[in-house]
């Protein structure tokens, strides 16, 4: 199935037995596209199910995203205050979040208000695709798009900047194993990709079809469209984010808010070399996590790395730093470094093959 179209019924979802749920159609390589830019060109066309449809799927594929955030926020206040940070130093610090995060008109951030009203915009894109008006299904399916756009950034701006307050409290050093606890519900569900009991084939199809979703919901890429690339070599797969949408874009100038790195923001990135950060300095705390759920944390259960993560650091990504992920064709053909940048040495068997 490698790489290979999904069949399934007509029109621009189908059906996968391997995620268990509608995906985009198409082989790997198609789901670099944006939902918005297909939905676009499907009203261009007049496929109006279809532009309904795929403006319906972008929120399947921003869902993680808000939910997340939410979620981690909340734990990490309350990470705070189990590790005895006084209550008055974390409200004064979530007091500089909210200045930060205010509207225009400085009315506070909420997530879920942000994004009941991007919701409430994707139904009017399908309302308009119902009745047949076009421009009024294009102005909607825009202005969606700028509706998430504001929230997921205020809503990762929300997380990193109560992480920032974990860095300046309680240190640096806990940010890697905060992550291990913010994500163990998700850790448990990555035993999908154990070779013991799954052939590589379907976890390599799960690995690129699932970040591809996600790093569109993210609004990655040029014009924060939800657009990746996704490229085949010899060896592996590479999806790369010029920005990923998420952390990526906060290293960078062409943010309009410029980078969270500097005034007024400033917030941390690594500043000594960690396991749980590829070894590196400059990293955003926030894209900690990446390199703990895709190469650590699976190393650590069956034995080599599921995605493995170049990313941007800080000052260099400031000018354009692209994130690339690799999701190699056979977990021995990881390269050795990708163990070592993160404190594990490469089995002496390479890895468990890839299977039928």
């Amino acid at each position: 199935m490698a790489g290979e179209a999904i069949r399934g019924a007509a029109g621009p979802l189908v059906d996968d037995p391997i995620i268990g749920h509608p995906v985009r159609a198409g082989g790997w390589a198609d789901h670099a596209a944006s939902s918005y830019t297909l939905a676009a060109a499907a009203l261009d066309d007049g496929r109006l199910a279809d532009a309904a449809a795929l403006a319906r799927h972008t929120v399947e594929e921003a869902r993680e995203g808000y939910e997340l955030y939410a979620l981690w926020a909340d734990q990490i206040r309350e990470y705070l205050g189990a590790e005895g940070v006084d209550e008055a130093v974390i409200a004064a610090g979530e007091a500089r979040l909210q200045a930060l995060l205010a509207g225009e008109a400085g009315e506070p951030f909420d997530i879920h208000a942000g994004w009941a009203a991007y919701t409430a915009a994707i139904e009017d894109v399908e309302a308009a695709c119902t009745s047949g008006d076009v421009d009024s299904a294009s102005e909607h399916l825009e202005r969606a798009r700028t509706l998430w756009l504001e929230t997921h950034d205020r809503g990762c701006d929300l997380v990193y900047g109560m992480l920032d307050l974990v860095v300046r409290h309680l240190g640096e050093h806990r940010i890697g194993p905060l992550w291990d606890d913010l994500m163990a519900p998700m850790y448990e569900t990555y035993d999908v990709y154990d070779t013991a009991t799954h052939p590589w084939p379907r976890s390599m199809h799960r690995l690129i079809l699932v970040a591809a979703l996600s790093l569109r919901g993210h609004l990655s890429g040029p014009g924060r469209m939800g657009a990746i690339e996704i490229t085949e070599e010899a060896d592996r797969w590479v999806l790369s984010f010029d920005p990923c949408g998420s952390g990526g874009r906060t290293y960078r100038d062409d943010d309009p808010e410029g980078p969270r790195m500097e005034p007024p923001y400033g917030f941390a990135v690594t500043t000594e070399a960690h396991d749980w950060a590829w070894g590196k300095t400059g990293v955003c705390v926030y894209c900690v996590h990446c390199c703990q759920l895709n190469q650590r944390m699976p190393i650590r259960r069956f034995g080599y790395p599921t995605r493995v993560i170049d990313p941007p650091t800080w000052p260099e990504a400031r000018q354009g730093g692209v994130c690339r992920w690799s999701v190699y064709k056979d977990p021995s053909l990881v390269p050795a470094e990708a163990y070592i940048s993160v404190g594990y040495e490469k089995p002496a068997a390479g890895g468990t093959g890839a299977g039928a």
